[in-house]
Parts: structure tokens; sequence; C-alpha cells
């Protein structure tokens, strides 16, 4: 694999570029070494179907591309951010030249940027008590990229209220314990909703869910979308035609394309945009319409829409994220859930009432036992302590790992309660029991 790379770098690509790549290979070629292919690798790859899995790891392990991941380091350690999301001339001009990594990093270290960074990295130690680089350096660069001094920073930051959004799965059907998502069924064990074994297209289920949804004080909710099944875009503009009258927003989640190509990726979110976008309730961040992918690389642009990749892990550290060969966390990364204490991750804190899995036979499972609530009131208080921008709760409704907070005949309305308690100490920016 990787002589079908290697050989090129470093040598001109003058007249090397007249054949036309297709465009799933230049996007390949542009979101892992910032730079389209040249005709030999055109050639090579274009002249027989390929796909992701294959070329990705070709272009990484090579040298050009250890060199490349290299400097991408390089900048996430001093300047927290990743040259390939729109500044791919410098990045190609440290991979082709002749510095040496530390000379790279002294140079970006002395920079204007590095010293802004520096400054707005103290005005969020000043004002809500953390350092965010490392973990929250989206949250960083945010203000970084501002045209905000200090000082007015920390003032914004002293007086940031986290908005509150909860995971919403609408594709239940079926009875007792053929109830599931047509795929897969929920099974014994699991608590029964308090409105039975219902089907999530069901209107009145709907309405009835995003009243409670309501009730409890969450800002938006995340709608579910496997991507490539019709129904679930008809469900989810049934909620959204239903959410004006409760005061809700609500914002798109795309699953199921995991390790599909960049180009299909952005298909499925051209159409969540062109659907839903427009919604006069759909959930802006930082200006523009949230559309997040479920566990699938963010490996290219969309103009108009805040793009973030949502995944779990065990261990929420850049070698956990196991979608992603670099193992770096970018800043379009997003957490799903995590054991406490959890961390904020770009801006967000994940929170779970509880997580078990030992029952759907997977390799690897996991279980965190709710504890009667002690679990969820742990993670509320944490999320509350970090103060982020965002608190996401998983789950509305999801049953097949058991971190649903709907009421049910296992815990009544209690999770429900407790939720709009702490929902409300996060807008009056306090903290406390519940």
């Amino acid at each position: 694999m990787v002589s079908l790379v290697w050989p090129l770098w470093g040598r001109t690509r003058e007249s090397q570029t007249r054949m036309r790549p297709s465009q799933a290979l230049t996007e390949a070629f542009m979101g892992t070494l910032c730079r389209p292919p040249d005709d030999l690798e055109t050639l090579r790859w274009d002249s027989r179907t390929f796909e992701n899995q294959e070329l990705l790891p070709a272009l990484e392990v090579s040298a050009e591309g250890r060199r490349l991941n290299d400097i991408r380091r390089v900048y996430l350690d001093v300047l927290r951010r990743d040259p390939l999301d729109g500044d791919c001339d410098a990045l190609r001009r440290w991979v082709d030249g002749p510095v040496a990594l530390d000379d790279i990093q002294r140079e970006l270290a002395a920079s204007f940027e590095a010293r802004r960074m520096a400054r707005v990295r103290q005005a969020f130690v000043d004002s809500i008590g953390r350092d965010p680089a490392g973990w929250d350096n989206s949250s960083l660069r945010r203000w970084v990229d501002s045209e905000f001094a200090p000082s007015e920073i920390r003032r914004r930051l002293a007086a940031q209220k986290p908005a509150v959004g909860i995971h919403y799965f609408a594709w239940y059907e079926g009875e007792a314990r053929e109830w599931g998502n047509g795929g897969t069924f929920v099974g014994t064990g699991a608590p029964k909703p308090t409105l039975g074994w219902y089907l999530s297209s069901d209107p009145t289920v709907i309405d009835t869910h995003l009243a409670q949804m309501a009730a409890a004080g969450f800002d938006f909710i995340i709608v579910h979308i496997n991507a490539d099944t019709p129904g679930s875009w008809t469900t989810a503009h049934k909620i959204f035609g239903q959410l004006g009258r409760y005061g809700l927003q609500a914002a798109v989640m795309l699953d199921g394309l995991y390790t599909r190509p960049a180009t299909l990726k952005a298909t499925w979110v051209n159409k969540a945009k062109a659907e839903f976008a427009g919604h006069p309730q759909y959930f802006f961040l930082h200006g523009k319409p949230l559309i997040m992918l479920y566990s699938a690389a963010a490996d290219f642009a969309i103009p108009g829409v805040v793009l973030r990749n949502v995944y779990w892990t065990d261990n929420y550290a850049p070698g956990g994220n196991t979608f992603n060969p670099s193992r770096l966390l970018y800043p379009r990364d997003w957490p799903f859930w995590s054991p406490t204490p959890q961390p904020v991750v770009n801006g967000v804190v994940p929170i779970v009432p509880g997580y078990v899995d030992t029952h759907l036979g997977r390799e690897r499972s996991m279980e965190y036992p709710r504890n009667d609530g002690r679990m969820y009131h742990e993670q509320w208080q944490r999320a509350l302590a970090l103060r982020p921008e965002l608190i996401l709760v998983y789950s509305w409704n999801e049953y097949f790992e058991q971190t649903g907070i709907e009421s049910t005949d296992a815990w009544g309305d209690r999770y429900l309660r407790w939720t709009a308690c702490y929902v409300a100490h996060a807008r009056r920016g306090t903290t406390g029991p519940c």
C-alpha cells in the first residue's frame, strides 16, 4: 500500500495533474494529505473500485502521511487547532519543506496567534476556573478567533449558561418482546415505558414526549435519523412539525454512516440541511444550524452548517477513538457518554443515568449501574461544575443500552423531576442537589 503514495512525495507535481481524479478520490486525498492526487495516484486508485477503508490507511502510513500527521499534532499541541480545517497552504509548506518538527513548534509558539491563545486560556481560568486546552479546544478556538479582547471574553464566559439537549430515538415499533427498531428487539429485562410499547411514528406519542421534554426544561432535542431508512426521515418530519407548540428546538443526528466515503456522508448532510435546517425551530450553534454524525468522521465541509462527529468510547482519551486512525481528538469531535467523572469535550459535557450492554452479546460489554439515580445526580453535578457551552443527556429512550430517562414502570417520573431541577440550576448558573 505505501508504495502507491510514497514514491511521488517530494517530487514536483507540475504537469503531473493532467488526469481528472474522481470526486471521491479528491476528497480522500484532501481530507488526509491536504492536497489533490497527482496523475499516477489517480491512475492507480481510480482505475479500480476502491474503499476508503483501504485507501486512507495507505495514505496515513506513508512517509508523507506520517510527516503530515506529526505536524498536525504540533498544531494541536501549540495552537489547539487542526490545520486540515482550512489551512492547507500553510500545512503543505511545512510538509514539503525540510524544517524539523522542533523548529516548527518553536516558530508556531512564537506567533501572534499563540500569544493570543495564551491570553484567552487565562481568561477561561480567571472566569470559570478551568483551562480549556486539550479537551475543550473547540471552545478555546472559538474565542481565540473572535474579535473580542480578553477582558470581554472573561465577561462573556462568566455570563455563559449551558444549553441542555437530549438524544431522542424515534425508531420503536412492535409489541412486547418484539418491540424494537425493526432490526433489533429490546427483549426482556428492559423497563417498560409508561406509555406502553409505543409506535414512535404515532403523532400522539410524539406529542406526549415533546410535552414531557419541555416540562423537564430541555432546550433542544437531538433527533436520530437512520440515514438510509426512509421511514426515519418521515418520522423526523413529524417531530419537527410538532416542536413549535412546546417551544422546543431540535437538531438532526445522522446515524449509520460510520466508514462511508466523505462524498456519501456529504450527500446525506446536504439532504438534512435542505429538509430541516430552514425550520424555525431548528437548533443553531454559533450562528449556524447544527448537524451531527454518529461515530463517523466529519472529514468534509458543508457551507452554512456546524458539523460535529458524536462518538462513544469506553476511554475518553484520544487513543479510545476507534474510528480515527490518527488517534487525535479533533475540534469537531463530541462525546456521546462517559463514566463519572465526565470530561468537557469541545464545549460539551455528556450525562447518562446508567449504561448496560451486557445482554447484547458484544465482544466488549460494559455496565454502569444507575444505583437508584446516584449516577445521574453525580453526572449532573459534574456537568454544572464544569460550566460548558452544552450539556447533552443520553438519552430520552434508548432501551437497548438502557440509558433512557422517560417515565417507566421501573422508576416512574423521577428522572424527569430531577432533570427539571438540574436544568433550573443550569439556567441560573448555580450548582446544588436535586
